[in-house]
């Protein structure tokens, strides 16, 4: 068994409908084997073998997904759409043993050559009962005697072999009984504790592996010889821990193969993964040879020989891992089922492609519209003649890097100019030149930016005279149609089927929130006479003329007049296409390519070494790396996760929580790693409160946020995340209201509801110290009272600092809407920082040493602020348009400079709370973020000798490329069913159809 063999078919099987895979799967083997009637005979049985062997080897993968827990209920949200039902997982037992009979008669005695086939299905048996008692559910006591039964009359072989004899008699009774029963939840408990550190979870990460020591392989080895109960445990544990290490290995596999596509084979993610492969290799070296030695020295042991055939059958080495005669014997005669599973996993990669572009082709009117619409489009592309571009004509500046290319690869990609000239300055020096020169027509030899398989383009077109129909919809909009002319009855429904084989076919990850959803497929559209007459014009030629002749075309005729073709192109560009909406295929503003999120939220790591960009609600989360050096433009990744609700970054880890149904969940990821480091679910007693304030510490070790009137800080470990204890379990706000100055009230009743309203939380600020010792928190009650209080982060349980503890009054006029802006410590001078958006008086900069408060009133209010590496530097925004730098002061002041450059051409309104982002990651080095009339401007200052330079950089390109851009994997984010508290009918209405994910290849063939 090839572990890259098995990769390339886990890659495959990470879809949701592997049910109906397996329907499929024993549906053609059902008419195989009906057709091929089986004589017994070596040319006969190894085909219908084959099937078994992908039962398997999807059994196997079950089983990686489910390792390492206690039941089915423990496993993560994320991959329960990946798993097997268990009626499905004992169904298909079933059917392995009438499969079982039809191969190998019990009346028939078995050629000895074909025997490994024989016990090729015991094992799937096997493998499929272990994901049965991983799964933990109860299963019915008569199906339960109905197998058994049915299993022990399939083997009644007089020639049955000691292994079988003991699989199908002793091991597999006993855990068809275990199925289910009160004693496997304590069981299952024993075995993962026995093996908790060798058996990881799908979901934290099956590498880097730890070899289990030689103790407790010995102790499972001699549990094996034993014929108690404690037999099962340990044969159980054994089988999971030399499955674990192979699981590793093959998912070593993907992911090197994932990350060499996007960011080659010398990237630090990729010797990573290859650290980690050299390691799995080194255990499972020396797993193997500790079972193989035991099976030399006791043979005849049913157990061990069960171990040995397992791994002799699926190492696709050249030799055996071990050099003995019995081991070698036993390698020799497992020649034929090694070479089996090979042919076999190659045929299961290619079955399984082939099914998903048959998915994708099932619907007859869809492919055949597709066919059209791209055979039109390229033939569009090629044989339109230039000879209509009129070169006198003055060009407009930047004119091909505002417009928009058709490009010919596959799916006839629209790339927006400024990307297809990245692209073009990068790969093609000679096409670039041209383009330079703003050309209609463009000759290259490069991969087309937006096709996941990286297809290659020759030929690309633009489409920026198309832009006049972009004024034609907006002046049709608010005109009255008069009449609607009908599209020919062929197309009509071609572009009905089109869009509903869509809707059901095409996978969530398809359907970006920032994207406007059409409802319904749109009826034909009114004529271009009605826009006439908004403009004043008659129109040469209308909408209908042109393309009724085009859609109403078949797909079998090949013969297109190339004169009218030139035709078709000249009269596109005088044409008024109406839609019943001001929205049009084809943009006025081009460049500006995706649409943004409504609510942008975004936010600097702890670091400033990275920017994280998101939309309130939406399913993504993207990361810009900003560390590249100056001139080069950053590096960026975007997180799949479904209903974003906050998200925070420290150096190299990122942290979003987000919502799943009536909950929330704290994801971790690793650089741009697509799959979270750890997870876990927050507990809250309802949904609907907000997360208002996150933080994530410089270091990567912790993260903070808070909930209604919580603080809840987590600490992030090797692939878990543990909460930390604040004090004595206090955190909420209880515990200030005795350093508040109360005033009296008259009644009862008033005093408990003034109580109630003061000791309200408005808002809350959160912070660690720039050295990761301190976590400093900035409480805003109802009291008009302002609390700091600073923790010491350096033992297991943290405390507040002694004499670290102040609250002060704010002003008068201090509203509740929540006006703090932020909250910082200076370790170096036991200070605090305090900014907010409501008076003079702030910043406020006080020594915790002493009772002074500084008010520096060098501000009217202040936007944001960021601290240095340091801790005593800092940069602050204010709403006066300015950015300074402050040092601080032994005393607790701060020493202040404006930096005249750093808000130069900044429109006043991004200097407000929210609308701007500062970051300070190095001491002669601040960067700000905002976003201004669809750009989003990153801009870096730096400070040297008393000069300041300050360059800008637009994320805008890289945005719209993150958001087209296709996982090159099937990706558990994407998958996951959630519900967002934003999310409207439609949303609704779509994430109740069954999706079938779209296969990430080319779109339908045009041959």
């Amino acid at each position: 068994m090839s572990h890259p063999l098995v990769a390339a078919v886990w890659e495959q099987l990470g879809r949701r409908d592997l049910a109906n895979i397996l329907r499929e799967i024993i549906g053609e083997h059902v008419l195989e084997i009906a057709v091929s009637q089986p004589d017994g005979q070596s040319a006969s049985i190894e085909p219908l073998a084959r099937s078994v062997f992908w039962i398997k080897t999807i059994f196997d993968a079950q089983r990686t997904y489910l390792q390492g827990l206690t039941n089915v209920h423990e496993c993560h949200p994320y991959f329960l759409p990946y798993l097997l039902p268990s009626d499905t997982v004992f169904s298909t037992l079933m059917y392995l043993l009438k499969v079982k009979l039809e191969l190998f008669p019990c009346h028939r005695s078995t050629d000895p050559e074909l025997a490994g086939y024989r016990h090729l299905i015991a094992h799937t048996l096997l493998a499929g009962i272990r994901v049965l008692l991983l799964r933990g559910e109860p299963i019915q006591t008569d199906k339960k005697f109905r197998f058994e039964k049915a299993m022990r009359a399939a083997w009644r072989h007089s020639d049955l072999s000691n292994v079988e004899r003991f699989l199908i008699s002793d091991l597999l009774p006993k855990a068809i009984d275990f199925i289910g029963s009160t004693e496997l939840t304590a069981t299952q408990t024993l075995t993962i504790n026995r093996g908790k550190a060798y058996l990881p979870s799908f979901a934290a990460g099956l590498y880097p592996v730890s070899g289990a020591p030689e103790t407790l392989i010995t102790d499972l080895l001699t549990g094996l010889m034993k014929s108690n109960a404690d037999q099962l445990v340990s044969f159980n544990l054994l089988l999971d821990i030399l499955w674990a290490v192979d699981s590793a290995l093959i998912q070593c596999h993907i992911d090197r193969r994932r990350i060499s596509q996007e960011q080659g084979y010398t990237s630090s993610a990729a010797l990573k993964v290859d650290e980690a492969f050299t390691q799995a290799q080194e255990v499972k070296k020396k797993l193997t040879r500790t079972v193989l030695a035991a099976y030399d020295d006791e043979f005849n042991t049913a157990p061990l020989q069960i171990f040995a055939t397992t791994i002799l059958s699926q190492t696709a080495d050249e030799s055996p891992p071990l050099q003995t005669r019995r081991i070698r014997d036993t390698w020799s005669q497992l020649g034929r089922i090694r070479e089996s599973w090979e042919r076999a996993l190659g045929q299961f990669v290619r079955w399984l492609i082939n099914r998903r572009v048959q998915m994708w082709d099932c619907n007859g009117e869809l492919e055949a519209f597709s066919h059209d619409y791209q055979q039109h489009l390229t033939q569009w592309l090629q044989n339109s003649s230039p000879a209509d571009f009129d070169p006198s004509a003055p060009i407009k500046k930047g004119r091909s890097s505002t417009a928009v290319y058709v490009v010919n690869c596959p799916a006839v990609h629209p790339v927006p100019g400024a990307m297809l000239e990245e692209q073009l300055r990068n790969h093609d020096r000679k096409a670039y030149e041209q383009f330079q020169g703003s050309p209609e027509f463009l000759a290259m030899d490069i991969t087309c930016p937006l096709c996941p398989g990286k297809a290659r383009v020759q030929h690309a077109r633009m489409i920026e005279p198309l832009e006049q129909v972009s004024d034609g919809l907006h002046l049709f909009s608010d005109s009255d149609g008069e009449g609607q002319p009908s599209l020919p009855d062929s197309a009509s429904r071609a572009t009905t089927s089109c869009s509903s084989s869509l809707s059901h076919s095409t996978s969530h990850s398809s359907r970006l929130d920032s994207v406007e959803i059409v409802k319904s497929p749109t009826s034909p559209t009114p004529p271009a006479a009605s826009a006439s007459k908004a403009n004043g014009k008659t129109p040469s030629v209308t909408a209908s003329e042109i393309f009724n002749p085009v859609l109403s075309r078949s797909r079998t005729d090949q013969s297109f007049d190339k004169q009218a073709i030139k035709t078709l192109s000249r009269d596109l560009k005088n044409v008024k296409i109406p839609f019943s909406s001001g929205t049009s295929l084809f943009r006025r503003n081009s460049s500006k390519g995706q649409q943004l999120p409504r609510q942008p939220r975004f936010c600097f790591s702890a670091t400033g070494s990275c920017l994280l960009f998101w939309g309130a609600g939406s399913n993504w989360v993207m990361r810009f790396e900003l560390g590249q050096g100056e001139g080069k433009k950053p590096k960026s990744h975007k997180y799949d996760i479904p209903g974003v609700q906050q998200a925070a970054a420290g150096d190299q880890r990122c942290a979003v929580i987000a919502s799943v149904g009536q909950r929330y969940e704290l994801l971790v990821f690793e650089n741009d790693s697509d799959i979270p480091e750890a997870y876990l679910t927050i507990e809250t007693d309802h949904q609907s409160i907000p997360i208002t304030c996150m933080v994530m510490s410089r270091n990567d070790r912790y993260v903070a946020f808070t909930l209604k009137d919580q603080v809840r800080v987590y600490e992030i470990c090797t692939r878990t995340i543990q909460r930390v204890s604040l004090g004595n379990g206090i955190d909420r706000v209880s515990d200030l209201g005795n350093r508040s100055l109360m005033g009296t009230f008259s009644g009862a009743k008033e005093s408990g509801f003034e109580a109630q309203r003061q000791e309200a939380v408005i808002e809350r600020k959160l912070q660690f110290s720039a050295d990761g010792k301190h976590f400093v928190i900035a409480t805003h009650l109802g009291d008009h009272y302002a609390y700091v209080d600073v923790w010491n982060c350096t033992f297991q349980q943290w405390n507040i600092v002694p004499d670290s503890s102040k609250s002060f009054k704010l002003p008068p006029w201090t509203t509740n809407d929540g006006d703090l802006t932020g909250v910082y410590y200076d370790s170096s001078h036991h200070a605090v920082l305090l900014t907010a958006f409501f008076g003079k008086e702030y910043p406020l900069s006080f020594s915790m040493t002493d009772n002074k408060i500084t008010n520096d009133p060098f501000s009217t209010r202040i936007v944001h602020a960021a601290q240095s590496p340091s801790g005593s530097r800092f940069v602050i925004a204010n709403g006066m348009c300015d950015i300074h730098i402050c040092d601080a002061k032994a005393s607790g002041g701060l020493n202040r400079s404006r930096l005249k450059k750093a808000s130069y051409k900044m429109n006043p309104a991004v200097f407000r709370p929210g609308q701007l982002a500062l970051a300070f990651p190095q001491e002669y080095e601040m960067l700000a973020f905002w976003v201004k009339t669809g750009k989003l401007m990153l801009r870096t200052v730096r400070m040297q000798g008393g000069i300041e330079s300050v360059s800008d950089y637009d994320l805008r390109p890289d945005y719209d490329r993150l958001v087209v851009e296709r996982p090159l994997v099937a990706d558990f984010h994407t998958q996951r069913r959630r519900h967002s508290l934003l999310s409207h009918e439609l949303v609704a209405e779509i994430d109740g159809l069954p999706s079938i994910p779209r296969p990430d290849l080319p779109e339908l063939s045009s041959t």
